[in-house]
């Protein structure tokens, strides 16, 4: 096991090095210049030279990279001059508001993609199969953004049962019922993609030769069953791990609608805004969780089910 992480730590190193390089040429392409919002228009070009050098910007792009992954690898990733704070410091506290709405959102729109799509798979053609199946596709055809404007409009504003967005922290009832209308929006594509595969999981295993010969051999209903979800694990493990890294990313729609103080809304007031650099730092700590989620699932699978170890080893 210690060899497989090993193996799979080094294949992640590769993929974080390119993801670097891939965020820092995209911000160095896009229109506009990054000292623009740190100049007044009628700056001179002397001035906007002097904003260029200090900001390093006439180096050569190898140099500016380096100097840029070696800040980075220290935690710097840059002062945003329009927010008047260290790019470390936003990020760590919007990715902290994203955590809590992810981790809810994940295990919300999993156990109960669990739940469906074993209810499915053991019970395949009956009206619950149906019915879960015509609920995980509407969960896929369905924005999330729509769905959020829709649940906004009802039990914010027709209802008034739930805040239309925000979050007090201080309060931790008022933060919690401020999660409700964000989990149900952002969980429902989870919730659909989990059932849909554990169905498909379930349905499979359950035609395996070795679920007979469990029967045969005695073993309780409750027992079969337990080695069919085991065994029918594995690729919802894996579609969960896209899932949640999506989730960890922020979901840019889902957090400015309800004014989640998260990665999302953060990268897009920077979007707005043109701060370049805390764009930078934002798309560099997604793609960083998406490559570190994605790695703790394979081990996790690995773990679970020796066939997989035994293919990534």
């Amino acid at each position: 096991m210690i060899r497989l992480v090993l193996r799979r730590v080094g294949l992640a190193i590769p993929i974080l090095v390119g993801v670097s390089v891939i965020v820092f040429l995209l911000m160095t392409v896009v229109p506009g210049s990054p000292e623009a919002g740190l100049v007044p228009e009628d700056a001179t070009p002397e001035e906007r030279a002097a904003i260029r050098d200090s900001l390093g910007l006439d180096d050569p792009l190898p140099l500016r990279y380096l100097a840029w992954v070696g800040n980075a690898l220290q935690g710097d990733l840059g002062y945003s001059e329009q927010r008047r704070r260290e790019v470390a410091d936003l990020l760590g506290q919007a990715w902290g508001n994203t955590f809590v709405l992810a981790l809810v959102s994940a295990v919300f729109g999993i156990a109960l993609g669990l739940l469906l799509g074993y209810l499915a798979g053991t019970r395949r053609g009956k009206a619950v199969d149906r019915l879960v199946s015509v609920l995980s596709l509407g969960g896929l055809s369905v924005p999330s953004f729509f769905l959020a404007i829709i649940l906004l409009a009802v039990f914010a504003g027709g209802l008034q049962l739930l805040p239309s967005g925000g979050a007090d922290f201080d309060d931790p009832l008022s933060a919690a019922r401020s999660l409700v209308l964000p989990v149900l929006s952002g969980s429902l594509i989870t919730m659909a993609i989990t059932a849909r595969v554990t169905r498909a999981g379930i349905v499979d295993v359950l035609g395996a030769d070795f679920v007979e010969t469990l029967r045969a051999k005695g073993l309780s209903e409750l027992e079969v069953r337990r080695h069919v979800l085991r065994n029918a694990i594995s690729p919802v493990l894996t579609t969960s791990g896209v899932q949640i890294g999506a989730l960890l990313g922020g979901s840019v729609l889902v957090e400015t609608i309800f004014r989640w103080p998260g990665m999302g809304l953060l990268l897009y007031n920077a979007i707005s805004a043109r701060d370049l650099v805390v764009v930078q730092g934002a798309t560099l700590v997604i793609a960083l969780t998406f490559v570190v989620v994605n790695l703790l699932v394979d081990l996790l699978q690995a773990a679970i089910d020796p066939r997989v170890r035994g293919t990534m080893s």
